[in-house]
């Protein structure tokens, strides 16, 4: 396998119980790639991230990180998951913790830091994000887009091969929606390699290198961001999108 390729899928399937959610999805992200996921809602989207970093099983089919099959029954999941960001759409940060301790606490555990070289770390982090100001303050005193650039620092901290975004903006009010896309666009634009599954056109537009269209389980359109939102060619994503444009044109977007 090339060495630009970070991550490799092919034919992964999953199902629950009569429920067929993926059906044979393959794709390949390089190295300083944004590659795009989207979709209707019910499509796979978030099964497939949740399969991709071992969260559920696949039932069928295979997944190369970095070259190491990861499907492999006998990988260590934990060295895994090390690699791969997770930013999720509700957050995830612990309550109890500061911004700064809920970035630094998994360098501490994981990546066994010192607690001082891990503050540093965790600084810089909330210093790229545009927070290092409330690294003192607790989930409760940040807003929502807030929250979420501590979970894009904490993702970012542990220097992952890869970092999967789920629909990270989806839970945010659409004032907020825009400081958590700029430090998006501005770590793609660093060639941080990452798949985002997202509603957000524009952005996928501005930063995206190819975006997958998921229907039923299956990938069923892709390429270049703007030729696949401006033209599509399967009815079913000229109705997504159609639908995407008039929700934006109602929010004044």
């Amino acid at each position: 396998m090339p060495d630009d390729i970070v991550l490799k899928v092919e034919d992964l399937h999953k199902s629950y119980g009569n429920i067929t959610v993926l059906k044979g999805v393959s794709f390949e992200v390089r190295r300083g790639e944004t590659k795009i996921i989207c979709g209707p809602s019910g499509s796979g989207k978030s099964t497939l991230l949740r399969c991709l970093n071992l969260i559920t099983r696949p039932d069928k089919g295979r997944i190369w990180l970095e070259g190491e099959e990861i499907t492999n029954r006998n990988v260590n999941i934990n060295k895994v998951r090390q690699k791969i960001g997770f930013v999720f759409q509700e957050f995830n940060l612990f309550n109890h913790l500061t911004a700064l301790r809920n970035v630094s606490i998994g360098l501490e555990v994981v990546k066994k830091l010192k607690k001082e070289e891990a503050r540093k770390i965790a600084l810089e982090m909330l210093r790229k994000v545009g927070l290092e100001e409330h690294a003192y303050k607790y989930p409760a005193e940040l807003s929502g887009g807030q929250k979420q650039r501590v979970a894009i620092a904490r993702a970012l901290a542990m220097n992952p091969a890869i970092i999967f975004y789920d629909e990270p903006t989806s839970a945010l009010d659409p004032q907020l929606i825009g400081e958590v896309l700029e430090v998006m666009k501005a770590l793609a634009r660093e060639k941080v390699t990452s798949i985002v599954v997202t509603h957000e056109m524009g952005f996928a537009q501005s930063v995206g290198d190819e975006i997958l269209f998921m229907y039923d389980g299956k990938i069923i359109e892709r390429g270049p961001p703007l030729e696949v939102i401006q033209n599509p060619k399967c009815e079913q994503a000229k109705r997504f999108f159609q639908k995407i444009h008039e929700l934006y044109a109602r929010q004044g977007r």
